[in-house]
């Protein structure tokens, strides 16, 4: 059996014929799950069984995501600042292996993606009844370009992380002076009867 390798410029042609859309940029987006599907007898790359024993395989989950806007509610531009058809529909996928959730060393990025979309901490327990249920869930995913072995530039979600709240500014959280007391006018002339009482007790004493 033979085997045939490409030339560069077999490359260079089939990465411009790949390339049908422009590329979005590097960034951190709004996105939301569209879809997830199950991928069954999927191969572990990184399993190193003993010898004689079959590599590990596993039912993998292809995810796709609808871009709803820039994480900071921007609307979305391609790299070259240019708007987006609506008839485009842009999506990104993401593949991930549902067994491969680990803390240690660092949160596996299926771990986050679980966690982040279910409104939950990494640190806590996730419970997933059905795959459905992550569809129209929202999280921000930290998005890449990255070029595959020929050359092909390709978006990639390289990291996720929750949607949080905004604190707002409220009025009532605000320090508000204390609001003046004015006495009232009964008072005023009690106070200036005190004041003035030896004048009143003297008028005889007065020059007029």
């Amino acid at each position: 059996m033979g085997v045939r390798i490409p030339s560069e410029a077999e490359y260079a042609e089939q990465r411009d014929s790949s390339t049908d859309f422009s590329l979005f940029p590097a960034d951190d987006y709004i996105l939301e799950v569209q879809s997830v599907t199950e991928q069954p007898g999927k191969i572990d790359i990184f399993d190193k069984p003993a010898e004689g024993t079959p590599q590990r395989t596993y039912t993998g989950l292809e995810v796709r995501f609808r871009i709803i806007s820039f994480a900071n509610g921007d609307e979305i531009v391609d790299e070259n600042g240019a708007d987006i058809p609506a008839a485009r529909n842009p999506l990104f996928f993401d593949w991930f292996d549902p067994e491969r959730v680990g803390l240690k060393p660092q949160p596996a990025k299926a771990r986050k993606f679980f966690a982040f979309s279910t409104g939950k901490e990494l640190e806590d327990r996730i419970d997933i009844e059905n795959w459905s249920e992550l569809v129209g869930k929202r999280l921000i995913g930290g998005v890449i370009i990255k070029a595959n072995a020929m050359g092909v530039r390709r978006n990639k979600v390289s990291d996720y992380r929750p949607i949080r709240a905004r604190r707002r500014a409220t009025a009532a959280a605000a320090t508000v002076a204390p609001e003046a007391k004015i006495a009232p006018a009964a008072d005023l002339t009690a106070e200036a009867a005190k004041i003035f009482k030896d004048d009143f007790d003297n008028l005889d004493d007065l020059p007029f």
